[in-house]
């Protein structure tokens, strides 16, 4: 027992960062992200057991926060959010530098938000570096066509930022 726990512990220390920003990709209220957060790791250690390494052990971390996102994102979907909250200024950095900054990550944000379901799990796994092959992997799809949605993906992302520059 105290080897699974420390082999969930050591899990849950290297893939933490990339739990939560799937779980950000979903949700912006950060009680739900945090709801989503916990639900993912309670699936990790339920699952625990029936890792069978075939995979390689990000990879199947990365499939299950998917697949508990989705099933989340499925049973609240109310509680999505189309805009993420307004932001302070960083005083830091002069200001139209950072107001750029800011207007970019929202407006990508924003366009990133608008895409599907399955889009939007794509280009969040391309963000976090994950190969294509990792990606199909995860999402259940061949490298080939994830290479193909990808760049369909691309393109929709700078046709949804550009629409929203004209408005």
């Amino acid at each position: 027992m105290q080897q699974h726990k420390d082999l969930f512990n050591d899990i849950v220390q290297q893939n933490r960062s990339a739990i939560y920003r799937i779980c950000k990709a979903y949700l912006y209220d950060q009680s739900h992200i945090d709801d989503l957060y916990q639900e993912i790791l309670l699936q990790v250690w339920k699952s625990l057991d029936s890792y069978k390494g075939n995979a390689n052990i990000s990879t199947w971390i990365y499939r299950i926060a998917v697949n508990t996102a989705i099933t989340y994102n499925t049973q609240h979907k109310k509680t999505r959010l189309n805009e993420l909250p307004e932001h302070a200024e960083i005083a830091d950095e002069p200001q139209t530098a950072a107001k750029e900054k800011e207007s970019l990550l929202t407006n990508l944000t924003n366009a990133i938000n608008r895409l599907e379901e399955h889009d939007r799990i794509i280009i969040s796994l391309v963000l976090e570096g994950l190969s294509y092959k990792e990606i199909a992997e995860i999402t259940g799809g061949n490298t080939n066509n994830i290479g193909v949605r990808i760049a369909r993906i691309k393109t929709r992302l700078l046709k949804l930022m550009e629409n929203q520059n004209d408005e």
